[in-house]
């Protein structure tokens, strides 16, 4: 059933789809390159076929703010996330959120992601289009003046709408096992964002699509910034082997991955869970929490 699954899932990557990359110049917001394209004047995020989100390539360069537009509704959430290939340990930037009409950001985040990285959680208060600016660290007004970094990135953006368009199936035992694991439609290029809740015990899984030259990153975020919750993510091979795993990279007790296309080929399963403190024992996770699983891929370029 799951392969079966895997396959078909296999056959959405042959959609057509562009490489998407920032537009320079774009320092400053009236410059702003948008993160979706626009369809009878409308953008993707307010029209009717929804999606949930977009992986814009980047780079930064010292004295270089990037900024991106896009539209959502009000009672929506925002999340986005910065992510590079060194996994945040040499790259330092800092990511702003506008509102429409903000004279200034109105959620800044310089370390809320995996090592030096940023990720942002943010609810829509008004429809419109939000900017989202990119800078690097000591850039504190915004306009590249006071920053020396220097790194390719994604930019991944999610928008989070209600009701969700992925919600998690976790009646009569669900997903709680790899081989009962939902499959999840993804495009490259872009982000979904699956809507769950754990409770004690629990274990969600979810089959993603990987083909080959493919990135893939998966991060968690609840209502409270991970000051509460404690968040575990696992990816695994069909056959079950540990690809990789965090927990405690995201902001707070949260967790973020990211899989570049060198550590796997074919689909995987990511596995949702809380922190365990006694592993040894039969009890498992006490966690229990509603969470956003936001799930990107994007194709590599051959120079990856």
């Amino acid at each position: 059933m799951m392969a079966t699954s895997a396959i078909l899932l296999f056959f959405a990557w042959l959609v057509p789809s562009g490489f998407q990359v920032e537009r320079e110049p774009n320092d400053r917001p009236a410059e702003a390159t948008p993160l979706v394209a626009t369809r009878g004047g409308l953008p993707d995020f307010l029209a009717s076929r929804f999606a949930d989100g977009v992986v814009e390539r980047g780079r930064l360069e010292p004295g270089d703010v990037d900024y991106y537009s896009f539209a959502a509704r009000a009672g929506d959430v925002l999340m986005a996330s910065v992510f590079e290939a060194g996994g945040g340990a040499f790259a330092d930037p800092v990511l702003a959120v506008a509102g429409p009409g903000d004279p200034e950001p109105s959620r800044v985040d310089d370390d809320g992601g995996p090592g030096f990285l940023s990720r942002v959680n943010v609810p829509i208060d008004r429809t419109g289009v939000w900017t989202i600016a990119v800078a690097g660290f000591g850039d504190d007004e915004l306009d590249g003046g006071d920053h020396e970094e220097r790194f390719a990135y994604d930019l991944v953006v999610a928008v989070a709408a209600h009701p969700a368009s992925i919600a998690e199936r976790d009646m009569r035992g669900g997903n709680d096992s790899p081989r009962r694991a939902e499959p999840v439609p993804l495009l490259p290029q872009r982000a979904v964002v699956v809507t769950g809740t754990l409770v004690p015990g629990d274990a969600d899984h979810f089959l993603i699509p990987l083909p080959p030259r493919t990135v893939l990153t998966a991060s968690l975020y609840d209502d409270d910034g991970g000051a509460f919750n404690d968040s575990r993510l696992e990816l695994r091979d069909l056959a079950g082997r540990l690809i990789a795993e965090d927990d405690d990279s995201g902001p707070g007790f949260l967790s973020n991955v990211a899989l570049d296309p060198a550590r796997v080929r074919g689909p995987v399963v990511i596995r949702v869970s809380g922190f365990d403190p006694f592993p040894a024992d039969a009890q498992g996770h006490e966690q229990s929490f509603a969470y956003r699983l936001v799930v990107s891929a994007r194709r590599a370029p051959p120079a990856w």
